[in-house]
Parts: C-alpha cells; sequence; structure tokens
C-alpha cells in the first residue's frame, strides 16, 4: 500500500470497527426492545421508516449543500450531531409507560437521521476521495472484516448482558455501549485527510448565479440531467434492491420474538453466526470483486439474500433461524460489501454529491416503501407467507442488477 494511503486505511477501518460496537448494541436490539414493550407492527415498519423519509426529503438539498464545502468538516459535524442522539436511547427505558416509551423512540430516531441525510452523502463523498478506485475493493473487504468481527464479539457481549441485567437496565448498557462506539466511530472519521483539490467537491455552474428561468435553475441546482443519463438504469435497479431488501426487515423481530419466542441471548448468538459468516465471505471480497465486477457481486449477493427470509419462513425453533443467518451473513458479505463500489465506479469523481443525492433519494423511497408495505402485506397475508414472498423478491431484484444494471 501507498505510504499515503496508510494514515487513511487505519482511520476507515477504525471508524467500521467502532460502528460494529454500535451495529452489534443499540442498531441490533432498538426494534427488538420495542418489540418487547409490545410496540405493534406498524411502529416498528416506521422505526424503519424514518430514516428513508428523512433522505427522501433532505436527499437533494443536502447535495446542493454540499457543493462548495469541505467535505471533511462536513462529515464530522453532521456525524456528531447525527450520532450524539444514540444516548437519549439510554435513558429511555427509564420511563414507566411503554407506549411512551414507543413515541420517544420515534421521536429521537426523527432527530438523528434529519442530519444523517447530508451525512452519508459527506461521508460516501469522502471514501471516493480518500481511496483511489484501484484501492476500494481492498478497503471494502479490510473493513467488512473487521466490522463482522467486532459484531460477533459485541452482540455475544449484548447477549451475555441481556441475560445476566435485570429488564430493561440491561438495554439501558447496551444502548450506552453503542453511544460510545458511535462517538469513537465519528472521531476516526476526522482523522481521514484527503488531496487538497478533492477536499471541496462540486459541480454548481457560475449560470447559477444568473438570472435564469425557475425551471433553469432547478435543473441546474438539483441535476436533473443525471436522469435522462445512463446512471438513471443504475437508480432503478439500486431502488428495487432497496425496495426488496427492507420489505421483511420489519418482520424479523416479530417473527423471532412472538412466533419464534426466541430469547434475547439466543437472537445474540444468531447475529454473532451472521457476522461469521460475513467475516469469512469478507475475506476473499477483493479477489471475488477483482475478478468478477461490482455489478455481478451485488447481483449475486442479493439473489443469496432471499435465502435468510426464505428459511426463516420455515423456523419452528432456534435452528433454522441460526441456519438463516449463517447463509445470509455470507450473502450480505457480497452485496454489501460491494454495493459502494458499484455505485462509486458509476459516479464521475467531480460530481458526486449530486449523483449521491439522486441515489440516496430514490434508493430511500425503495426503503421507505418497502419498511411500510411489509407489515401491511403480513397483515393481510400472514407473516410466513410475507417471508416467502419477500424472499422470492428479493432474488428477483438480484436478477434485474445482472441483466439491467
Amino acid at each position: 500500500m501507498p505510504e499515503g494511503l496508510k494514515k487513511n486505511f487505519f482511520h476507515l477501518v477504525m471508524d467500521i470497527g467502532w460502528f460494529g460496537v454500535l451495529n452489534a448494541t443499540t442498531l441490533a436490539f432498538l426494534t427488538v426492545y420495542a418489540t418487547r414493550i409490545h410496540a405493534r407492527p406498524e411502529q416498528i415498519g416506521l422505526l424503519n421508516a424514518i430514516p428513508a423519509l428523512t433522505s427522501i426529503l433532505l436527499s437533494l438539498p443536502a447535495g446542493a449543500y454540499l457543493e462548495k464545502r469541505s467535505i471533511n468538516k462536513s462529515a464530522i459535524i453532521l456525524g456528531t450531531l447525527h450520532r450524539f442522539f444514540y444516548l437519549p436511547l439510554a435513558f429511555i427505558p427509564l420511563l414507566a409507560s411503554q407506549p411512551a416509551q414507543i413515541n420517544w423512540i420515534l421521536w429521537v430516531t426523527l432527530g438523528m437521521y434529519i442530519p444523517y441525510s447530508t451525512f452519508i452523502l459527506a461521508f460516501n463523498s469522502l471514501f471516493g476521495a480518500a481511496v483511489p478506485i484501484e484501492w476500494r475493493g481492498y478497503f471494502a473487504g479490510a473493513r467488512n472484516a473487521l466490522y463482522a468481527v467486532v459484531t460477533i464479539v459485541m452482540a455475544l457481549v449484548s447477549g451475555f448482558l441481556l441475560d445476566r441485567l435485570t429488564f430493561p437496565l440491561g438495554y439501558q448498557v447496551v444502548f450506552g455501549l453503542g453511544f460510545v462506539g458511535a462517538m469513537m466511530s465519528t472521531y476516526h472519521l476526522g482523522k481521514i485527510t484527503i488531496p487538497p483539490a478533492s477536499a471541496v467537491i462540486g459541480t454548481a455552474s457560475d449560470e447559477l448565479h444568473e438570472k435564469v428561468s425557475l425551471r433553469t435553475w432547478l435543473q441546474l441546482r438539483f441535476r436533473l440531467d443525471i436522469l435522462r443519463g445512463p446512471f438513471l438504469r443504475v437508480l432503478l435497479v439500486l431502488t428495487a434492491f432497496h425496495f426488496t431488501q427492507y420489505l421483511p426487515l420489519p418482520l424479523f423481530p416479530l417473527y423471532s420474538v412472538n412466533e419464534l419466542k426466541l430469547a434475547d441471548q439466543t437472537i445474540s448468538i444468531g447475529t454473532a453466526i451472521f457476522y461469521a459468516s460475513m467475516f469469512i465471505g469478507s475475506l476473499n471480497h477483493s479477489k471475488i470483486a477483482a475478478r468478477f465486477g461490482n455489478r455481478w457481486v451485488v447481483g449475486v449477493g442479493m439473489i443469496l439474500l432471499g435465502i435468510y427470509p426464505g428459511i426463516l419462513s420455515l423456523a419452528r425453533g432456534p435452528e433454522l433461524y441460526l441456519v438463516a443467518s449463517l447463509l445470509g451473513g455470507f450473502a450480505w458479505s457480497l452485496c454489501g460489501g460491494a454495493l459502494s463500489n458499484y455505485l462509486l465506479e458509476n459516479v464521475p469523481a467531480d460530481s458526486r454529491p449530486a449523483y449521491l443525492a439522486w441515489f440516496s433519494m430514490l434508493a430511500n423511497v425503495g426503503v421507505l416503501a418497502g419498511s411500510l408495505l411489509g407489515p401491511l402485506v403480513s397483515n393481510t397475508i400472514g407473516i410466513v407467507a410475507a417471508l416467502a414472498l419477500f424472499a422470492f423478491m428479493r432474488a428477483a431484484s438480484g436478477v434485474a442488477i445482472l441483466r439491467w444494471g
């Protein structure tokens, strides 16, 4: 590795390592906690939908906001603001009323994802500027590997704490650990350096400062020309990807807790198995992506990701739940690791915020639709049938990426 990349490699790896702490604590158990305090399926769906809703509303303004601004400073300020909201989640279980707790969880989630819409655009631009294209596969594989290892360890730690501590104290401790991981991850993002020429990425035209019609101003400001180019095909297949990925997500905690009656420790073991499998898959990610290409890896990974809800629909106890976790982790090591690189290789280096803003908005249309429709379909045809249907739809979206992506 070139000497200049080693510092960025260290901080990007540490960033994802600490994010693994957050992933195995707050992100893994917030919906489980909400389910245990009797949140309705629609509320679980809304919890998953809030990030998508804010991104839909704010992605295009966020892309315009980031033009001519420092990518480094934007990432650290917005990341800190977004991740500070993980702290109140540790105190919400102190409220006596469970319905009030659910409402506060939803409001805090809404607050944290308002700055997130701009933060994620800044981070993706930062990653694209800091890591040359020939090293992105290696960086993605290394980041996913450490992310998986940390998540495995912390998932087991979370399960141990939830098993030994009284309810809801165990969840408070777990959510507190998530806040620490979130803040440490943001600290390492602030240490990443990028070439001066890439520190500010923008495509704002001088025409914006002239007297132009409202239609022309909107076209220039929000880059409507992107929708007339070849990138539109990529946007459409990735929107379908996110739609089918999120359709079954609100059903997983409901099925695990209410139908399978799994204990928190069993859920933590399933999480650990998922990420252990993801770790093994990540070890050869760069070689697989280099041989077959990122589009192929994303498409095949999504086809395989349909296995998770498919097997889960057959489960009647912890055994098949753990099998689904094993196979699902390997599938995610493929599509999750290659998704960002597949996107970046289709985005011009001098227009990243504008292109990523359109991706973020349309992908989150898919996330929002999937998060809200999943519980509705489940209520209509039953949760088992819904999981089986969504497994097929995930595989179909993978085929669409291979065919038209």
